[in-house]
């Protein structure tokens, strides 16, 4: 029997979308972002952010916020994860953790932590967090 499609135990759910133009080069920059449930509970916020024309040379930048959303919780309850998205030869995107703290993300009032690299390579977080981005991929359609 042939192996079914992998399935994706996220729910995303695109919530906004804004462009302007970038201050390097004055090409259009773009960015996209939503939230990702859990049954039927929001897990993660994510913001992708990318410049038109860019990305052999710098990518696209996914930005995670994790934890408990939701009456009652706060900052404290969530921690923030940068990735940089790169595009291979093939087309195939290839993800890669980078220092959450050096990303504007890290200044924002949601999360209380900005983990490191070093914090989520090889970590069952790691993991968790690659089954969200697979679910962003593969469910939010405005990207690039």
């Amino acid at each position: 029997m042939p192996e079914s499609p992998r399935q994706h135990p996220f729910k995303v759910e695109a919530t906004g979308a804004s462009s302007g133009k970038c201050d390097c080069c004055g090409l259009e920059s773009r960015c996209v972002w939503g939230l990702v449930h859990d049954d039927d509970a929001a897990r993660a916020a994510y913001w992708m952010q990318w410049t038109a024309g860019h990305m052999s040379d710098h990518g696209a930048n996914l930005d995670l916020i994790l934890g408990a959303w939701g009456e009652g919780t706060t900052a404290d309850d969530r921690f923030a994860v940068a990735l940089v998205h790169r595009q291979q030869a093939d087309g195939s995107p290839a993800l890669a953790f980078i220092d959450a703290e050096q990303r504007p993300i890290a200044a924002l009032p949601l999360a209380k932590i900005a983990l490191a690299r070093k914090d989520v390579i090889g970590t069952p977080l790691a993991e968790q967090i690659f089954a969200i981005t697979d679910a962003i991929y593969a469910q939010d359609d405005r990207f690039f």
